[in-house]
């Protein structure tokens, strides 16, 4: 029994002994991958729509729509207040494509990417119906439009966790 203790004893301080730590000068890091892991994140964030039920905005429709005078197509956005109180501003954001499902110009710097504000107060319970000019040549759908920023007239505000610029 002595003898195996002994042995144990040497196993377990061997092993510990023997174990080597890296050298972080050594380890190499692929630049390419992790410009890709970045780029990968920020895509992620485009699409942001953590806490959209908190924002008392519902978006019931949202298209692209040729206007008579022009060539290009405007982005109209339907939405509701359901909120419970008046709503002075509000920020959105929208994403579109074109016939082929590419991204569509959009207003934005994004391709496919897009963003208006309106600042007239809308009702609780009220619809309304906005129009942005994004002078899209190529807008087909838009696949997604949500609020990401709402000013309420008794001086709060709700945003979304992360705000792209428009």
């Amino acid at each position: 029994m002595k003898y195996a203790v002994i042995i144990v004893t040497l196993f377990a301080v061997s092993c510990t002994h023997n174990k080597v730590k890296p050298n972080l000068d050594d380890v190499y890091v692929d630049p390419q991958a992790v410009e890709e892991s970045k780029a990968k994140f920020y895509e992620s964030l485009k699409w942001d729509t953590v806490g959209m039920t908190q924002s008392g905005i519902i978006v019931t429709d949202a298209r692209f729509v040729r206007e008579e005078y022009s060539r290009f197509k405007t982005v109209r956005i339907r939405y509701k207040n359901v909120s419970g109180k008046k709503i002075r501003a509000i920020k959105f954001k929208w994403h579109g494509t074109d016939a082929f499902g590419d991204p569509a110009d959009c207003g934005g710097y994004d391709p496919g990417f897009g963003g208006g504000i309106t600042d007239d107060p809308i009702s609780n319970g009220s619809t309304e119906t906005k129009y942005w000019d994004v002078l899209s040549n190529n807008g087909d759908k838009i696949t997604m439009a949500w609020p990401t920023e709402v000013a309420f007239a008794d001086g709060t505000k709700w945003e979304s966790t992360y705000k792209m610029s428009h």
